[in-house]
Parts: structure tokens; sequence; C-alpha cells
């Protein structure tokens, strides 16, 4: 086989100056040999241009038609499709430009010319105009081929929905997912395995064999382990079934836990810290590597009920605690006996509730019609990005709503993922969870309370003969951790967990005062907008593992989304702080940007605010204050929601005064819905096709 480095190449951003003859290379656009001449104002250096005023005026004079063709047996509808001018393209169609026309050197068609780059809008108004996506040039490459090599996803997408053959092969028997392994791109990858993961090409190579021939095992590996698969495409089976594996890794915890804390106090502490921190280590060990059956102790950790676990042994040592001693030695605290309680059976109720709820998955097209639709329609609105659509889920995403790689599902109203409650944090949860972090964070103030309480009336003796000499804090911690070694250690045990618990509490109020998410201000940080950059590529909006070598904050105005990138992992799996601040949550600060999207929200726009008391109102009703659905919302209506939400009430006085009153109450209320005319500006800037 040839270089393939000849043929495909990773491409940055297109460059907004047009493709000329003189600048097109053979390495590039093998069609353009000649040059075209700046100074002949003719119809081929004017769709080069775009200028339709030009092409109408030389078509209505007779100087040239849409169907002429140029020394190397191009026509204008080429030159307009490899410099994305859309507008000229359309002209060049209605006045009976040849829609699959052949010419330059690779016998292309326009759209094979738009398709090297990437130009999706470019390739649905071809298609629209019964383009065939199936012809293959003279490398044997069809379109499907062709974008597959510029690394446009979205355009990847609209190929597939489209009457393609995804097994068609080139001249030398590869299919686009074997170009896709090569050129390591993994969105492109998890889209083509979706239909055939085990083809092979004329030498009977599959697309491992091709990864591991090109480099890119790394890229083929990592999209196959996050479906469940081997790096050759057989499912992986663990030691127990899926509901087993859930139920033992729940509760591992609790054992564990009891372990650390009878360790603690059997041993002397010098020996107990030791093995205790051993016992920790061999509870993770067994969910990571034998339970999960993962290479490493942090990738997928979270998608296990793990970290739930350890919240619920704590819950129920900390209760075990007051109920066994607490309780019976601090009898004149009654009151606070009373609030401990309740707040303990609140942070359980809470706690479970924020796990089994549904936190707020976005509908998916009910069929492939369906899909196809509203494929079609966003591609005809030029908004088919990543902003607007997620093709994990293969539907469209509606505000303030998050692709969550770890559930594989998109939330609306996303706040962040939360291992500690096994779920993702939405519209439908957000308040159960709110309520488990107050409850939390009160109980272990009300429990170490108590157990202050408990050692300063206790007969704790300072006598240096009843104390370990070994001992190096001071004589009364000493004595006290002497005396009920147990108690001790559950305290500072859930009190370790106020340092991260205060915090989250502290933003929580925060955001939901300021009517936005974690996801948003991580956003505002980033790119200056609560809804991350218009127009900007999947990757961007979906929390995947995939950045772009440029600078973050780095204007992306590609709608098609073509892309060059790395891979880096938020989970870190080979640094324990990297791991440790994303368990924590305090990586929202750091590389989330947290910070800065903090010091931003003063002063950012922000549609959905109502105020202080409006945002609370809104948070605790899931919408109602706003008058939105969040599963549904696809816009911002024009007038604002608060304008939107006045005329709906409005017009439901006047339901049933006419049939124009209907029909303008029907207008208002998908006004509202965000399915009428609406803007986006103030929430995420807006690029243009």
């Amino acid at each position: 086989m040839d270089d393939p480095t000849a043929i495909v190449s990773g491409k940055g951003e297109p460059s907004a100056s047009a493709v000329t003859a003189a600048s097109a290379t053979s390495s590039n656009f093998p069609q353009a040999t000649q040059t075209v001449q700046e100074q002949d104002v003719n119809i081929f250096v004017a769709a080069q241009r775009g200028d339709v005023d030009t092409i109408r005026r030389l078509i209505e004079s007779g100087k040239a038609s849409a169907t002429d063709r140029d020394e190397q047996n191009i026509t204008p509808l080429h030159w307009a499709a490899i410099n994305a001018q859309l507008a000229a393209c359309r002209y060049l169609l209605e006045q009976g430009a040849e829609v699959d026309a052949l010419g330059g050197d690779l016998v292309a068609t326009p759209m094979q010319w738009a398709a090297r780059n990437g130009y999706l809008y470019v390739i649905q108004l071809l298609i629209a105009h019964n383009a065939d996506p199936n012809i293959t040039d003279a490398q044997g490459y069809n379109t499907l081929h062709l974008v597959t090599h510029s690394s446009s996803v979205m355009a990847l997408l609209y190929l597939l929905h489209q009457p393609i053959n995804v097994d068609a092969r080139d001249s030398q028997g590869h299919t686009a997912l074997m170009w896709a392994a090569y050129q390591g791109d993994a969105l492109s990858v998890d889209l083509l395995l979706k239909h055939d993961i085990r083809a092979k090409d004329g030498e009977g190579r599959t697309p491992r064999d091709m990864a591991v021939e090109l480099k890119s095992l790394g890229a083929w590996k990592r999209a196959l382990d996050e479906g469940g698969f081997t790096e050759d495409g057989i499912p992986k089976r663990k030691p127990l079934n899926e509901r087993n594996t859930r139920i033992a890794i729940l509760t591992l915890p609790i054992a564990f836990l009891y372990f650390m804390f009878m360790t603690l106090k059997i041993l002397p502490w010098y020996t107990g810290i030791i093995l205790a921190m051993a016992l920790f280590f061999g509870m993770h060990h067994i969910v990571t590597r034998v339970l999960l059956d993962k290479s490493n102790y942090t990738d997928s950790v979270a998608q296990s009920p793990y970290f739930a676990g350890i919240i619920t042994g704590s819950i129920v040592w900390v209760t075990y605690a007051w109920l066994t001693r607490l309780i019976h030695q601090t009898e004149s605290h009654p009151f606070i006996h009373l609030t401990l309680a309740i707040t303990i059976g609140l942070c359980a109720y809470n706690f479970f509730r924020a796990i089994t709820l549904d936190p707020g998955t976005c509908p998916k097209p009910s069929s492939d019609a369906e899909l196809k639709a509203v494929i079609e329609e966003l591609a005809s609105q030029g908004r088919l990005n990543g902003q607007t659509f997620c093709i994990q889920c293969m539907a469209r995403k509606p505000l303030r709503s998050k692709h969550c790689r770890i559930c594989d599902r998109c939330i609306a109203r996303h706040d962040h993922h939360c291992p500690w409650v096994w779920n993702c944090i939405g519209v439908n949860n957000h308040r159960q969870f709110l309520l488990f972090v107050i409850t939390l964070v009160l109980g272990i103030i009300l429990f170490d309370y108590l157990t202050f309480e408990y050692f300063s009336t206790a007969p704790i003796s300072t006598d240096p003969s009843n104390i370990s000499p070994s001992c190096i804090l001071p004589a009364t911690l000493c004595a006290i951790t002497a005396y009920d070694t147990f108690l001790f250690a559950v305290a500072a045990w859930s009190t370790l967990q106020l340092s991260w618990t205060l915090i989250l509490l502290a933003t929580q109020l925060w955001q939901v005062a300021r009517q936005m998410t974690t996801f948003e201000v991580s956003n505002l940080g980033r790119y200056g907008f609560m809804g991350g950059r218009g127009g900007a590529t999947l990757h961007g909006q979906m929390g995947h593992q995939h950045r772009h070598l440029p600078s973050e904050d780095s204007a992306d105005s590609n709608l098609g989304g073509a892309h060059t990138h790395r891979h880096s992992h938020g989970m870190c799996g080979g640094c324990g702080s990297g791991f440790l601040m994303s368990l924590l949550g305090f990586d929202r600060f750091t590389k989330g940007k947290a910070a800065d999207g903090l010091a931003r929200a003063a002063k950012a726009p922000n549609p959905f605010d109502l105020g202080i008391v409006g945002n609370c109102k809104d948070f605790w009703t899931r919408g109602q204050e706003l008058g939105v659905e969040y599963e549904r919302l696809y816009d911002v209506p024009l007038e604002g929601f608060a304008e939107a939400k006045r005329r709906r009430e409005e017009g439901a006085d006047d339901l049933h005064a006419n049939e124009g009153g209907r029909k303008s109450l029907r207008n208002k209320l998908f006004m509202g819905l965000g399915l009428g005319r609406s803007s986006r500006n103030g929430y995420e800037p807006l690029s243009q096709v």
C-alpha cells in the first residue's frame, strides 16, 4: 500500500480564504494543475470567490453557463464547492449546473471536492439536489471516505443517514472505519463502529490490524473499552453479572470501613494506621481490578456505585456510633439528638432519591425517519454542530444540556456528574442532591458536637500509665483515642468529609441564586458564555476526552467540525492528584476554570436570570417560574422567558375566544418552549455558515 500520509493528513480549521487553482497543490487538491489567471474575470474565478453577482451577470449575458468547464475539465460548481461558497453553489444549481459532474485529474464530483474539507452545508445542499454520494473518484474514494479523511464528525453523521454504503471500499480495499482508525479519530471511530466493527479489507485485515500497522491502536482500544469490548471487538466478561457486581461494590465499603475502624481500635496507632490504609487499598483493588476488571485503579470507577458505597458505609457507621454510644452518654442534649435523627433520615432519603431518580434524560428520536428529519432540519438551518446535536445519543441537544460520558446520555440542565451519588445531577434530581449535601454537612456538625460532649463528660484518665508511650499526639488527645478509639476514628473520618462538602455546598447555593449550573460556570470561565462556543466542535460541549492542539480559548467557527486532536483523560489514570481533584470536585476550579467563571458571572449575560428570589423559585419548581420544560428547551425566545410566560398566561384567558385566538396561543406556547423564532445571543455566540 502507498503511504497513506500522502493522501490523508491532519487538517486544522479550513481557511476562510478562497482556494484557487494557483493555491491548490497536488497533495491537497490533485484536481488543480493549472493556474486560473486573476485578471480573467470569468465564471470560474467568480465561483471561487463566491461572487454571485458576477456569476449572474455572466450567465444572463450569455458569456458563460453553469455547465461550462475550464482547461482542467472542472465546472464552476466544483470551484464553488471546494471554497464553501454556499450561495454560489445554490445559484449555479438553480441555473442547471450538473450536480454530479466529473472533473479534474481525480475525476471527482463537486461533492467530493467539498467532502475533502468536510464542508457539511455544501454537502447537504448537493444531496438535496440529488447528488450521489456513492460515486467514486480515480482513487476509489467515495464521499464517505473523503469526509472521514477530513475528520469532520458532523459531516460524517449527516452522510451516515443518507443512502450510502458504509462498508464501501476504496481501490486498496479500505473502508471508512479503517481510515478513521488509522487517523486516530476516536469520534469518527465511535460513529462508524455502530455500523460495522469487523469489516476486513481485500487482504483480510480488520480495522484493528490496520490500527496496529499504522500505530493508532490507542484510539481503537479507547473507543472499544468505553463500549465494553476487548480490542478484538468481543464483549468483556466480568466475574459477576451486572446486577450482582453493583450490589457487591455498593456493600463492600460498609464491611471494609468496619474493618478499618476496628483495626485502629485493636492495634497500636503506628501499625493500625498502616494496616487501615492497606485495607482501604485492598478494597479499592477488589473493586477496580476484580469486580470491574479494569487495567488500572481509576478507569471507570466513577461509573460504578463505589463512592456511593463509601457514603453509605459512612452513614451506617456514624448512625451506629450515635446509637450505641452518644445517645446514652449525652442525654442532656435531647434537642440535638432529635435534630440529628431527623437529619440522618433526611440525608439517607435524599441520598437514595438522588441516586435512583432519572436526572433528566433528554428525549431521543423514536425512529430513523424522525432522526433524519432532525438532522436535515438542523443542517438546513446551518446549526448542525456539537452544540445542537449529540452524536453519542443521536439526538438534538436542548439548551443547558450536556452529554455525560460516564452515564452515556444527555442530561437536561446538566450540573455535573457526581460519583458520590452514582448519578448525574440534572433538572430532576438537583433538588434532592442539594438537600442531601445540606443535611450531610449539618449531620456531620451535629455528630461532631455530640462526640465532643461525649468525650468532655467521659471519665478519661490522663495518667501516663494509661496512655501509650508511642502516642505522638498531645496527652489529652492520646487519652481520648485510648478511651474510645472506634468513636474517635468514626468522628475523624466523618469530619474529613467536610473538606469537600462545605465547598460544594457553598458553590451550589451560589449557583442556584445566580440561575447557573456547574457546567455553565465552567463554560463561562473557558469561553465567556454560559453555553460555550457557538458552533463548537463536538468535544467542547459533551465532556469527551479530546482537546484541540491550539489553546482552549481559541475561536472555532467551523460548523463542520473538522479538527486535529489529542487525548487527555480527566480521571487521570497515572496521577493520583488529578484523580483526587476530580473526585472531590476541585478540578472545576483548576482544569474546569470555574474560578474564572465565578469571577465573570456578575457581568455575563444570562437569559435565564430572574433575580435571586425568582431563580430560587425556578430551581425548586423545576422550571415553572421560567415556564419551560428543560428536556425540550431548544431556543431562547426573542422577547425573553419572562415576557413569553406573561404572554402565555394572557393567552390562556382567551383560549376559547375564537379559532384565531387558539392559533395565536399555540404560537406563543411554541415560542415559550423554544419552538418558534428565537435567539441564543447572550447565552452563546452565534457562528454563521
